[in-house]
């Protein structure tokens, strides 16, 4: 579980390095978007991995191939290249393996092919239908057969965004795209159809072919899994006031839901989610649909069934934080839960601690939590395991959001730091020293820095992802023989700390496993300079 206190103490990044220490870059001769070049020059000053990517290319088809939705996998002279696709591509085999712009879709869609067959997006890929009534294509979307009396539209909401100092929420609110917001249509209490709009906002469903005065459009901050079946959604809990996360919702606690009648919808043509209507639940639910996709195209499967509570005047005993709890509420059965601090800070417009509490679930998911949980503050180290949770949770949300720079707004106050530049707001950046060791305490942002240069230094962050899931790091006992610790705050300060006999992965043991699977040496080191901040010994991670 992870822990949020109120206190607070205070292009592609060439990553270069030579054979040598005081050598030349191995790359110098590169131009820094020749990503072949870079990797076959540093890889040719290592033996071992020049014989690597060699081997791995005589069983890569020659067209390359596609792994999951998100990442193209090719070999370019010689050389194993992986590629991320953008938030709107995704990965297609025609013509050989590559990101196509627009081939990204949402569980739930429909459309029509260029050849006429209807498909439906199912786990993010475009799949054909059978339909004997032939596609018929209406506002973007595919029906088989003449659907009837459709309703198209757009659904936006009002977000605050930080200002241009990074000092508090802008003035005004900004009107985005409600993208992936389950969109249906009732008459009455009866369910007449339902669709998933597109990443612009844009949907289209059916109405009833005699319209009446209770007809009514609802938006649901919620989407489906695979099973067409809601996996992830934000929640009213229902209950105002301080509460304790082990409290479990009752009756009141649902899903976020607007709704409006069908006749205002048509005649406006533009759904819209106010603020005063709780549009902030709308933003809390973009960024948990940004983590869930993400995650599933990492992974090839979906995460924990996972609900995040957000009650406008509801604060929690840990502040923000995640637990892979299970909880039946708000009509269905979740494996895992956030909790949103509801106060005067409006936290719910930081898309990076959104983001930051989800990367404790794609742990949960498909990781393995080192548990050590409690309280830590900007710029202080902490124990290896909960550096290593909290830094992984930091990186992810900056690796989903494309930005370095994380913020908050918490007890009044806004913060940030930028990873890539190694820069709080205020206060100092403390970093490792290489006389303390791999398990010495470590500030998390300087985790999370280590991580967000890693995954810089190539031009996927696949291998990253694939090593928090390999089978070296959900094993215990782990290489590095780091033990949990536990500790109480009192005053700002630990007290009562004691190290357990229960073994939990670090830091360390996921920078073995990324070697271990074959990581460019020159990009760890150049991440975690060994020299003068973390000694991590890339020349002898210790394998299984």
């Amino acid at each position: 579980m992870r822990f949020e206190t109120a206190v607070w103490c205070l292009g592609i990044l060439v990553l270069a390095c030579g054979p040598e220490q005081d050598g030349p870059p191995c790359d110098a001769a590169c131009a820094p978007e020749d990503t072949v070049c870079r990797a076959r020059a540093c890889a040719s000053a290592l033996p071992d991995e020049a014989l690597r990517t060699a081997a791995d290319c005589v069983s890569m088809p020659e067209e390359g191939r596609c792994l999951g939705t998100r990442i193209v996998e090719r070999c370019v002279e010689g050389v194993r290249l992986q590629e991320d696709c953008g938030a709107d591509e995704a990965c297609v085999l025609e013509g050989g393996a590559h990101c196509a712009a627009g081939a990204a879709c949402l569980d739930g869609g429909s459309r029509c092919s260029a050849d006429g067959v209807w498909q439906a997006c199912v786990q993010g890929q475009w799949r054909a239908r059978e339909c004997a009534a032939g596609c018929v294509e209406t506002e973007g979307r595919g029906w088989c057969g003449a659907p009837g009396p459709t309703l198209s539209g757009t659904v936006r909401y009002a977000r605050r965004f930080p200002d241009a100092d990074f000092t508090g929420w802008s003035a005004e609110a900004e009107w985005v795209p409600a993208g992936g917001f389950l969109v249906a249509s009732y008459q009455g209490a009866t369910l007449v159809d339902f669709q998933v709009s597109g990443l612009d906002g844009r949907f289209s469903v059916r109405v009833a072919a005699q319209p009446r005065e209770e007809d009514r459009i609802v938006v649901y901050a919620a989407g489906l899994g695979s099973a067409a079946r809601v996996a992830y959604a934000v929640a009213d809990p229902g209950q105002r006031g301080a509460r304790e996360v082990t409290e479990v919702p009752g009756s009141a606690a649902r899903i976020w839901s607007w709704s409006q009648s069908t006749r205002a919808v048509a005649g406006q043509g533009v759904f819209s989610i106010a603020e005063a209507d709780g549009s902030g639940a709308a933003s809390v639910f973009s960024a948990l649909r940004a983590a869930w996709h993400e995650s599933r195209g990492r992974y090839g499967r979906a995460g924990l069934p996972v609900v995040v509570w957000l009650g406008f005047g509801t604060t929690w005993s840990c502040g923000a934080c995640f637990a892979p709890w299970p909880v039946t509420a708000a009509g269905r059965t979740w494996g895992a839960q956030v909790w949103l601090p509801g106060d005067g800070d409006a936290a719910w417009w930081s898309e990076a601690m959104v983001l930051h509490e989800l990367g404790h679930w794609v742990m949960a998911s498909h990781g393995t939590s080192p548990n050590e949980g409690g309280p830590h503050y900007l710029g202080v180290p902490t124990f290896p395991g909960q550096a290593w949770s909290e830094g992984w949770a930091t990186w992810f949300s900056a690796d989903v959001r494309g930005s370095p720079r994380y913020f908050d707004r918490q007890g009044g106050t806004m913060f940030w730091m930028d990873l890539e530049a190694r820069r709080p707001a205020t206060g100092a950046w403390t970093r490792p020293r290489p006389e303390a060791g791999l398990l010495q305490k470590l500030e998390v942002s300087e985790v999370a820095a280590i991580l967000y240069r890693l995954g810089k230094g190539t031009s996927s962050r696949q291998p990253m992802y694939e090593a928090l899931a390999a089978p070296g790091m959900n094993a215990a006992p782990w290489r590095r023989g780091y033990q949990r610790h536990q500790w109480r705050v009192e005053a700002g300060q630990l007290v009562d700390v004691a190290r357990t006999d229960i073994p939990a992965p670090c830091l360390a043991d996921f920078l073995d496993t990324m070697m271990c699977q074959g990581f460019p040496r020159w990009v760890m080191d150049a991440a975690t300079e060994p020299e003068s901040a973390y000694p991590y010994p890339s020349h002898s991670p210790l394998c299984q």
